[in-house]
């Protein structure tokens, strides 16, 4: 795997191949560089995450839930880590060492219907 690193330092996973076609996409978004650490995407996380040895919270359902509603977690850690519920990667977050930060998009979030 290789990665290209564009404008505002976001960061792009792609494999080379000697497949030649017109136009070519940047590859996966993987994440981006910020000046604290490297903010993983929810699919940079899955990348990352089955070979991580640290910076993995392990979550219940309940907190799965809540962070894929876009919800920060009461979670005490510090610094740049990955969400893992079962076998499930959720994305990456930002703990200030009471929370995790959400960087869920808000279009990639759980929409839950309210029960009438």
């Amino acid at each position: 795997m290789e990665f290209l690193i564009k404008g505002r330092g976001k960061v792009f996973a792609f494999k080379k191949c000697d497949f030649r076609v017109k136009s070519v996409s940047e590859g996966l978004y993987f994440g981006k560089i910020e000046k604290d650490g490297l903010r993983l995407s929810i699919e940079g996380s899955f990348i990352v995450g089955r070979v991580a040895k640290k910076g993995v919270v392990e979550v219940d359902e309940e907190s799965a839930i809540k962070w894929l509603r876009g919800e920060d977690l009461e979670i005490p850690y510090r610094g740049y880590c990955i969400l893992k519920w079962g076998e499930y990667f959720l994305g990456c977050g930002k703990g200030n060492g009471k929370r995790i930060l959400n960087f869920v998009p808000k279009d990639r979030r759980l929409q839950m219907k309210s029960e009438i």
